[in-house]
């Protein structure tokens, strides 16, 4: 059986008297089986009730130990998308390995990047359907692809595709390795190249080229919204089947979690956020840095790796997404913005941890390279690729709000996702710790 990933809510811990203990996760992922024995599809998530939306990538991988030798030769698994081919190439594990989204919402995403930035939301080149010769291997039965790396006659971002030819910069044929520029699928598999007939993956007839397109997200039109996208394995036996459904994502599937209902003086603002969308590529954790600001609120996709390092920061790749998320089928979410002093008080600060990298400006505040610490810059890490759940804490707990050592009660911070409002409120609170010992007890109140 197959497994994809799910998740849990954990019940609520007790927290150390100054509001330290990492009470982390809440939201902890867990396995689900497969309703098919050889065929997963990323998308599918009963909680999430398979939907998918905007520029989200999906993988298909067929795991199947009739054909998953290495070094023998075997036909392609025939998997099909809405009755259209999808092509399956070998990787080094012995499974059989696809990637595929919507056309024009690549094109939409892609094209919110300066060409050839190999940041962001970039999906790499766009190849038409008459362009076999670029990878060698024929996918007619799309609408087109996205290749990894520059070849003649690709296009970027809405231009027309164009008949691609495995030439890169300067004329040279074949050439070996060239700049990556796909972004959206950051930890794919290496393709086969052991097995009898020498076709790489067991299906290219030029190995080179099909090497430096991989790995190659394949686009269909699912322009029918809502429109249901079947993705068939045909095994010998029996079809196996799953429905994925392409429509922006219902309101009640997102939501955050936070780990405690008030906060204590130097408390870490440890919340998660569910949200499918979010969740861009199926192969790493995606990350999202918001400029928090009410008053100007910005969205970058991939500001930092998953370790906090830059990755668009401070580069001209940092390209704001905000105005695109209507195109891209988000509905409320999409959009945070946090308040840090309703009540006009100070009640916390932000600080650099393991997912994001802040540093200070002219006005005391904290910022990126590329966000001013007035836009209030706040990111969010998948916690585990491919589960569409983000927090805002990295592994040891910190998080990227911190409660003042000297806030005030009852005082608050609010966020607005989803267009649903959030407060952060301050609580003091006492504990009391008794210890026996021979002959006394001690007694100790801390606040």
């Amino acid at each position: 059986m197959l497994f994809t990933s799910n998740f849990s809510v954990l019940p609520d811990s007790e927290p150390s008297a100054n509001g330290m203990t990492p009470l982390i996760p809440r939201i902890e992922p867990i396995e689900h089986t497969s309703l098919n024995p050889n065929l997963y599809v990323s998308a599918e998530n009963p909680l999430f009730k398979n939907y998918f939306a905007g520029p989200q990538v999906i993988e298909v991988i067929v795991i199947d130990s009739d054909i998953s030798r290495l070094d023998q030769a075997y036909g392609e698994p025939v998997v099909t998308i809405n009755g259209k081919r999808l092509r399956m190439a070998q990787t080094t594990d012995g499974s059989w390995h696809a990637f595929f989204a919507d056309m024009n919402q690549a094109q939409h995403a892609d094209a919110t990047q300066i060409s050839n930035s190999g940041k962001g939301l970039d999906f790499g080149q766009f190849c038409s359907i008459s362009s076999s010769s670029a990878t060698g291997v024929d996918f007619t039965e799309t609408k087109g692809i996205a290749i990894a790396r520059h070849f003649s006659g690709s296009s970027n971002g809405t231009q027309s595709f164009g008949t691609c030819s495995p030439t890169n910069i300067g004329g040279v044929t074949n050439l070996s390795g060239g700049t990556l520029l796909n972004h959206v699928v950051r930890q794919n598999q290496t393709l086969n190249g052991q097995a009898p007939g020498g076709k790489l993956g067991q299906i290219a007839s030029n190995n080179v080229a099909f090497s430096n397109a991989w790995p190659i997200i394949q686009l269909f039109d699912f322009s029918g919204t809502p429109e249901t996208v079947t993705v068939q394995y045909q095994k010998a036996g029996g079809v196996q089947s799953v429905d994925l459904i392409f429509d922006k994502i219902p309101s009640n599937i997102i939501r955050p979690v936070v780990n405690r209902p008030d906060y204590p003086q130097g408390a870490q603002v440890q919340a998660d956020l569910i949200d499918p969308q979010l969740n861009i590529d199926p192969t790493d954790d995606d990350s999202w840095t918001w400029g928090t600001s009410m008053k100007n609120n910005t969205l970058y996709y991939q500001v930092f790796d998953k370790n906090g390092n830059p990755d668009a920061d401070g580069t001209l790749a940092m390209q704001n997404v905000i105005g695109n998320l209507t195109t891209f089928m988000f509905n409320h979410n999409g959009k945070l913005t946090l308040d840090p002093r309703p009540q006009g008080i100070k009640v916390g600060e932000s600080q650099s941890n393991g997912i994001q990298k802040l540093i200070p400006d002219t006005n005391g505040l904290l910022r990126t390279q590329s966000i001013s610490g007035i836009s209030l810059p706040i990111t969010l890490l998948e916690i585990q690729s491919n589960v569409g759940i983000f927090s805002d804490y990295d592994g040891g707990g910190i998080a990227d709000i911190k409660i003042l050592d000297n806030a005030k009660r009852d005082t608050s911070i609010t966020a607005k996702y989803n267009d649903v409002s959030y407060s952060v409120v301050v609580k003091f609170h006492t504990a009391t710790l008794t210890m026996g010992v021979p002959d006394k007890i001690v007694q100790s109140t801390q606040q």
